[in-house]
């Protein structure tokens, strides 16, 4: 008798959720949030046009020296130890 009545209540709670769902009101329209002025809204990647691949510039490519890496001196070393 309790299984009885607890699917008969399972029953009338589904019954009455899926009743305040039918009768809810719908999702009002989203309005986008004003930026403030001079703030360009955010776009995605795939919404804007793509732009034409530049090469490096060759006076920058030679402005930038290489990092120079050497090795340790030995002696630094075994005076650490």
């Amino acid at each position: 008798m309790l299984l009885r009545a607890l699917i008969v209540l399972l029953l009338v709670l589904n019954l009455g959720v899926a009743a305040w769902w039918w009768q809810r009101d719908s999702a009002p329209a989203a309005v986008p949030a004003a930026a403030p002025a001079g703030v360009a809204p955010l776009r995605l990647l795939s919404e804007t046009a793509p732009r034409p691949r530049t090469a490096v510039k060759p006076a920058l490519a030679q402005a930038v020296p290489a990092a120079v890496v050497s090795a340790p001196d030995p002696a630094v070393a075994a005076a650490a130890n």
